[in-house]
């Protein structure tokens, strides 16, 4: 039985939330993410009807960040029908988190409370591992790219305050941040193809 690496964290978000609405075309999405294999398939959530959307490009582009940069096992893949979003290489389940701080001018803020009881709910859930096949606890993969420090701050502090009884389960959350560069690069044409099938 495979267990899951040591969580991660990262030093501070990355502050990108006035980029997060720009992920809703694909050719706005970093190489990086682009050429990850099967990455049209990451982007087709089958919670979603299958159609990519901003939320699912997010997750997606997430998701391969977190093996490009070591803090989980790849390959990446996604279920076929499921609450959760994608497997990892020795077949753990994840969940995508995606907390989105206001931009400059937005009316509203950031609430640390709701975002930490979607985090701790998906904590509290299992589900079967692809490789083994044994039901084991969701890990949540906790994307603070879209984040303000200070509400990333205050969204641990309640993480904290929630699990003073058993801190264990905050393990089973890998920080993460995209790497944004690498934008307005041409399409592969061959993704482009796939999915324009995907939608007929």
């Amino acid at each position: 039985m495979s267990i899951l690496p040591a969580p991660s964290r990262v030093d501070k978000p990355a502050e990108l939330q006035d980029q997060q609405k720009k992920y809703a075309k694909l050719e706005n999405v970093p190489a990086r993410y682009r050429n990850y294999p099967n990455f049209e398939d990451l982007i087709e959530d089958p919670a979603h009807r299958g159609h990519p959307c901003r939320k699912t490009i997010c997750e997606a582009m997430a998701a391969c960040e977190a093996d490009l940069s070591g803090k989980i096992k790849g390959p990446i893949s996604r279920p076929n029908e499921s609450y959760i979003d994608f497997f990892d290489g020795d077949g753990h389940p994840f969940d995508v988190k995606t907390p989105l701080s206001p931009s400059k001018g937005d009316k509203w803020e950031f609430d640390p409370y709701s975002n930490a009881d979607t985090i701790i709910r998906q904590l509290g859930m299992d589900y079967k591992n692809k490789v083994t096949g044994e039901t084991e606890p969701v890990a949540v993969l906790l994307d603070t790219s879209y984040m303000k420090t200070q509400d990333r701050i205050d969204l641990w502090h309640q993480l904290m305050k929630k699990t003073k009884e058993d801190r264990s389960v905050l393990k089973r959350i890998f920080e993460v941040n995209i790497k944004p560069e690498e934008t307005n690069q041409k399409v592969n044409p061959i993704l482009l193809k796939k999915l324009a099938q995907k939608e007929m």
